[in-house]
Formats: C-alpha cells, sequence, structure tokens
C-alpha cells in the first residue's frame, strides 16, 4: 500500500505518489548508533529520533532559500527541460528522501507547462540497495517509460553505485541530480558544490518522512519502512520550499550547462583527509556541502574541512563545528566547498 486515506506525509498527491510503507524502525540514541554500527549492526535497520531543528539550520535553511534559490529554480528549470526534450517518456523516481523535493519540483515545473512528467519516490539504502518491490510497483505503472532516478546531490558517488550495483536486468541507472560535484550523474544541472537550501533540514523538509529504513517485513520483500516525524509537524516547511522555488521559476527553459565534469575528486578529498586528520577509511570522510551538513546533523564529527573559510554556503558548518567543538581545517585545494570527516571510532556507513 502507498497511499492511505490519512496520509502519512505532508506532499501534495499531485505532486509525487509515495511508495513507502508506514513502519515502526528500532529507534536509538547518536551515541549508542554508533557503538551499535562498530559491532557491525546495518545502518540501515537504525533510526536516531529528530528534533525540532535548530536555529543554526532555520537559518541556514532560509539564508540558502534567498541566495540560491533563484539558482536552484533555475536548475530546476533546465534538468527538467533536458529531459523531457532529450528522453523518450521519462518518469521521474525519486530517491528518498533528498530527492523527493527535487523530483517534486520538477514535475511542477512541467505542469505548470501543461506537460505531465510522473513522479514516484522510493527508497534505496546503502549496503541494501533499491526498494526492489516499489520499482516493480512503478514499471508497472507506466510499461515502456525510462525511469530517470533523482536525487539531489552527489557526494562521492556511493549513491550511483548502489543503483548499479542493485537495479535488475533492463533498467538503466540514469541518475539525474541538481549539484554532481562526483561528476558521476548521468544528468546534471550543474556540477558545482552549493548548498541546497533542503540539505540544511531532513524531515521538516521532506513531508515529515524520517530517513527509509529495513525491517522484518522489507527484508522479506515488502516496501522499505518509514516513519512519519509527527511532533514536528508544526515545523514542517515542505509545502513553502516548493512553493518558493516555484515562484522563482522564471518562465524560462535554459540549457542544460553543468560546466566541466569533475574526474576522481574524491580521491583528492581522501588525500587530504589522511594527511590532516588522519582518517583512512573512505566511509568515514564525507565529500560536498550537503554530505558534510548531513554528518552535522545525524553522525558523530570528527573533523570539518573547507575550501574558503567565508563563503556563505558553509557558513552554518561553521557554527556547528564550533559549537561541538570539532576542529575545522581550510584546504584552498578542496574539489568540494566541504568534507566532514566521521570518528574513526563510529561505524561504517556507506
Amino acid at each position: 500500500m502507498t497511499q492511505t486515506t490519512a496520509p502519512f506525509h505532508t506532499y501534495d498527491p499531485a505532486d509525487v505518489t509515495v511508495h513507502l510503507r508506514p513502519a515502526s524502525p528500532r529507534l536509538v540514541g547518536v551515541a549508542e548508533k554508533e557503538a551499535l554500527l562498530r559491532q557491525g549492526v546495518s545502518y540501515g535497520t537504525l533510526l536516531t529520533p529528530e528534533t525540532q531543528p535548530s536555529s543554526v539550520q532555520m537559518a541556514a535553511y532560509h539564508a540558502a532559500l534567498t541566495r540560491n534559490g533563484p539558482r536552484v529554480a533555475e536548475l530546476i528549470a533546465s534538468l527538467t527541460a533536458h529531459l523531457l526534450a532529450h528522453v523518450p517518456q521519462p518518469v521521474l523516481v525519486s530517491l528518498a528522501r533528498a530527492g523527493t523535493p527535487v523530483g517534486a519540483a520538477m514535475t511542477r515545473f512541467a505542469r505548470r507547462r501543461r506537460v505531465s512528467l510522473p513522479h514516484h519516490t522510493l527508497s534505496i539504502i546503502r549496503g541494501s540497495g533499491i526498494d526492489q518491490e516499489a520499482l516493480r510497483r512503478v514499471q508497472q505503472a507506466h510499461p515502456g517509460a525510462t525511469l530517470v532516478f533523482v536525487d539531489g546531490w552527489t557526494g562521492k558517488g556511493s549513491i550511483r553505485g548502489t543503483l548499479v550495483d542493485s537495479l535488475p536486468g533492463g533498467v538503466s541507472p540514469l541518475l539525474a541530480v541538481l549539484s554532481d560535484p562526483a561528476g558521476v550523474a548521468s544528468f546534471a544541472a550543474t556540477h558545482g558544490d552549493l548548498l541546497l537550501p533542503h540539505a540544511a533540514l531532513n524531515a521538516t523538509i521532506s513531508g515529515l518522512l524520517s530517513r527509509t529504513f529495513l525491517d522484518a517485513e522489507a527484508s522479506g520483500g515488502g516496501l522499505h519502512g518509514v516513519r512519519t516525524e509527527e511532533h514536528l509537524r508544526a515545523d514542517d516547511v515542505t509545502g513553502e520550499y516548493l512553493a518558493a522555488l516555484d515562484v522563482f521559476d522564471t518562465g524560462m527553459d535554459l540549457p542544460l550547462n553543468p560546466g566541466p565534469r569533475p574526474v576522481r575528486p574524491y580521491d583528492a578529498v581522501l588525500a587530504l583527509a589522511a594527511g590532516l586528520g588522519g582518517v583512512h577509511d573512505p566511509h568515514l570522510v564525507k565529500p560536498g556541502v550537503g554530505e558534510a551538513t548531513r554528518v552535522f546533523l545525524r553522525r558523530q564529527p570528527a573533523g570539518l574541512l573547507l575550501r574558503d573559510a567565508g563563503h556563505p554556503d558553509t557558513r552554518h558548518l561553521n557554527e556547528l563545528a564550533r559549537a561541538a567543538g570539532i576542529p575545522v581545517t581550510i584546504h584552498a585545494e578542496l574539489p568540494y566547498l566541504a568534507a566532514a570527516l566521521i570518528s574513526p571510532r563510529a561505524g561504517e556507513d556507506a
């Protein structure tokens, strides 16, 4: 069941069909989660309850929306127009949850131009793969269509690798993202690293949906699970965010111009992490401003690398690091705006 009479999310059903199953996860605190990960427990089976967004997060969201919102709308326009022009019968399949607001904005963009662009969202979990049952339902709903998988940004390219490894034969791993600093997406609006406004928040900008997880039913072939962060309903800005992107739409369909594709930028980040922070495990190095932000929201950061101490897109990371007593290193040659280091004592999260 992908939808109920009482929706378990706050997305407009016209914007997305949600292929997730409301479920009760194993809830743990951050410290307990890290200990369990060190013991080999799968990251995809654990969930940390979300708290009300901090003042730093909300300030980062509003500042990014004001500063980068028009640019994000342009990226959505160019990416969507390119797919409509060059992909036969495209169907958007966003990867919950960072991809879901992007897919919703893209389908709204198409609808304003009186073009139908179906949008579904489903779960993909690093180390476990894509939700096969959800994918089957999407394929059944759109026989003969070309599925385009949508995410917000890339870090080191793990999601692209998970798509390649877990998609069934006959389904191409076509990945479309707004920001692709890793240089791995099939379709990228830009290869630059920038703070997408929704990277600053979690459930409160993605329909009140938690990170997706696996439980016994999912492991048995059912849909991946999700928890509704109902206690955060008063803080939900999902509709506000999409409405703001609608307003920023100028009505012009700009050509796709992502710039030069980076070549293995993560190698340079690993070298810097080893030399500056003593971190050698690639699972503990999270490059890109979006991924670095996620580390500070859900993991135990050990260090922060920045390309530019004064860049507005990383101001919130500086504040979060300072508040947590995390060392910050500036390196002008960093191929990303930021990279976060996770404590070597933490568990693996590919």
